[in-house]
């Protein structure tokens, strides 16, 4: 004797989904389930039947999109190196004030008024 295993699949869908769906089962006079089967079969094949312009233009529309990401990539990376050189001047610029040249410099003026 054969076993033959069939795999299950459980789904959860809204109230208002579930009512359509046994609604157009009823009209076809098929159970809901049978009813879901026929429309992952016809789904899976009308995804497998694209048409090549309407892969072309998806390709269009995402190579657009990559040279779009290219150039804000260059804007962004040409900012964060002008930022790293500011950073670097503030931080030379807070040596040269934490001295003690400068410290020493800013007393003697002082008490010079």
């Amino acid at each position: 004797m054969r076993v033959i295993y069939i795999p299950t699949v459980h789904l959860s869908v809204p109230e208002n989904l579930y009512r359509e769906l046994r609604s157009r089962a009823e009209e076809l006079g098929i159970q809901i389930t049978d009813l879901i089967k026929m429309y992952i079969v016809m789904g899976l094949r009308k995804e497998f039947n694209i048409n090549s312009t309407d892969v072309n233009s998806s390709k269009d529309l995402l190579s657009s999109k990559i040279v779009y990401i290219e150039g804000r990539l260059t804007q962004i990376s040409k900012l964060i190196e002008n930022l790293i050189g500011k950073v670097s001047e503030l931080e030379e610029r807070i040596e040269e004030l934490e001295s003690p040249d400068i410290i020493s410099e800013v007393v003697r003026s002082r008490r010079k008024d």
